[in-house]
């Protein structure tokens, strides 16, 4: 049976994702996955019409407007990301009547980018203009071409743009919570069809623990597929096992509302939001239990 995943890019949020697939744990669970890079808005959109079967693209702040959707599971615990900059930006203050890109405004890469512009006194679309540009691709080669001065970006966007003369100027964990990477799906999958949904967990869970445990491999995966060095992809991995990837798919509490006061705030909602209303754990808990002493 066919699956489509909207992925947020060909990044480290998607590394579960990629292993899941190469080391065949999709195809155990009776399934041939296509993995569709598109931007947190059009992902929410085509998984809201069935066009897609699940997203790992951002969808908190569209499930507190309204979208049945729900988290259930996530991938990195931390916020792997720098604010990579052109050489001439030598500290945050130098973007003040700059560009920066984010994926869109209702993404992470945004609350990554306005928590670190105002921490160091810089108001989004007063001082810095924020350019919502979708995939991370798009958005490095905006700035290899001066259309912006930084970009938001993750491990693997880091390590390859810093060869090129760019480098980073500020690393998101310093400036708040959050995480990166998540599997969303619909409420309607969720309550009519939870075996559906088991396999799709299930199959990913096992792709995170493959990519921390199978160290060579998934730096030879992940290299090829995201078109940066084996030494990048080394360092990554290195950064990963050190704690950021969730091997369980769970994130903690007060990350969890972190992000949604954080998605209220961009997005206007002034209703109190409890966690339940966004993330469903009840699957991979069950399937962390399930896969006690599985190894790759």
């Amino acid at each position: 049976m066919r699956l489509r995943i909207s992925i947020p890019g060909l990044g480290s949020s998607s590394y579960p994702l990629i292993m899941a697939q190469k080391k065949g744990y999709f195809r155990a669970e009776g399934y041939d996955v296509e993995l569709i890079p598109m931007a947190g808005g059009l992902a929410v959109k085509t998984l809201m019409a069935g066009e897609v079967n699940l997203t790992s693209a951002g969808t908190v702040v569209a499930i507190i407007q309204g979208a049945k959707l729900r988290l259930v599971m996530g991938f990195i615990r931390h916020l792997p990301y720098d604010l990579v900059a052109a050489p001439e930006i030598k500290r945050v203050e130098d973007l003040r009547g700059k560009k920066v890109a984010v994926a869109d405004r209702g993404s992470v890469t945004f609350f990554v980018a306005r928590a670190i512009l105002q921490a160091h006194g810089l108001e989004l679309d007063k001082d810095v203009t924020i350019s919502a540009m979708g995939r991370p691709d798009v958005r490095y080669q905006a700035l290899m071409m001066g259309n912006v001065q930084a970009v938001v970006a993750n491990f693997d966007g880091t390590g390859m743009l810093e060869p090129k003369g760019f480098h980073s100027v500020a690393k998101a964990g310093k400036y708040g919570k959050g995480f990166a990477g998540s599997l969303s799906v619909t409420q309607e999958q969720l309550e009519k069809r939870p075996d559906e949904v088991v396999k799709f967990v299930r199959a990913t869970l096992k792709g995170t623990r493959a990519y921390l445990l199978l160290r060579e491999e998934a730096i030879k995966i992940t290299s090829e597929w995201t078109k940066i060095t084996p030494a990048n992809a080394a360092k990554v991995h290195e950064l990963m096992s050190a704690g950021a990837l969730a091997l369980d798919g769970l994130l903690d509490r007060a990350t969890m509302e972190a992000v949604i006061a954080d998605a209220r705030d961009v997005s206007g909602v002034k209703r109190n939001v409890k966690s339940e209303e966004v993330f469903d754990f009840r699957l991979v808990q069950r399937i962390n239990e399930e896969l006690q002493g599985w190894r790759p």
